[in-house]
């Protein structure tokens, strides 16, 4: 059958036959095009699904724009707010910790632990990391966490991503004993960027 097909073509003029294999390519493309929105759909139904990484894939398509948007976006989200519910525990045991001070110095504000180790949800206003800005702009705030306790090590936790809209049930805070005064230094912690965020600055820079 193909080899009939080849014939009938060969007899036809050259436009023709040009015409012809172009008809021949069409459902290739056709199929194409069909899988891309089958995925389309599928993923759109994730994102749907789970808001946390909607919000986040939502801010990060946002990447790679020019100047004058990513200001813009900035401008945007200046203003907003995200959540966190910090728990803390012991290094340990990993038994929950009552009484503790959290303090977040970016609100100005300090918070007791409960019987559980949780603070009360903590609401911070997301601040763009204008460092950023003509680097791989960022599209979440941070915030430093100091966690108090008597007779424990102090602990500070730098860069806490925040979301907005976002209520993040955590971050966990593992406190240690103090062992001695003199040498018991506050611990501290940098919170690393999203995935998404280092994967997008690491394909935007490679060579």
């Amino acid at each position: 059958m193909f080899i009939r097909y080849r014939r009938l073509i060969s007899e036809l003029p050259v436009e023709m036959e040009k015409k012809v294999l172009s008809t021949k390519k069409k459902p290739v493309n056709g199929l194409l095009i069909l899988t891309i929105m089958a995925a389309a759909v599928w993923y759109g139904s994730y994102v749907q699904k789970n808001p946390f990484m909607g919000k986040q894939f939502e801010a990060f398509v946002h990447m790679g724009q020019g100047p004058e948007e990513a200001e813009s976006l900035e401008t945007s989200v200046t203003g907003k707010y995200g959540y966190i519910k910090p728990q803390v525990l012991d290094g340990f045991s990993e038994e929950p910790i009552e009484g503790a001070t959290v303090v977040i110095p970016e609100a100005n504000a300090s918070y007791k632990t409960d019987e559980m180790g949780y603070t009360p949800d903590i609401r911070i206003e997301i601040m763009p990391d204008l460092r950023f800005k003509n680097i791989n702009p960022k599209t979440w705030g941070e915030a430093t966490l100091i966690a108090y306790k008597e007779g424990y090590i102090e602990y500070v936790l730098l860069n806490i991503n925040i979301w907005e809209s976002q209520n993040r049930q955590g971050p966990k805070i593992r406190l240690f004993p103090k062992e001695n005064q003199q040498l018991d230094q506050p611990m501290s912690i940098v919170e690393g960027p999203n995935q998404l965020w280092i994967n997008s600055l690491v394909e935007k820079y490679r060579p």
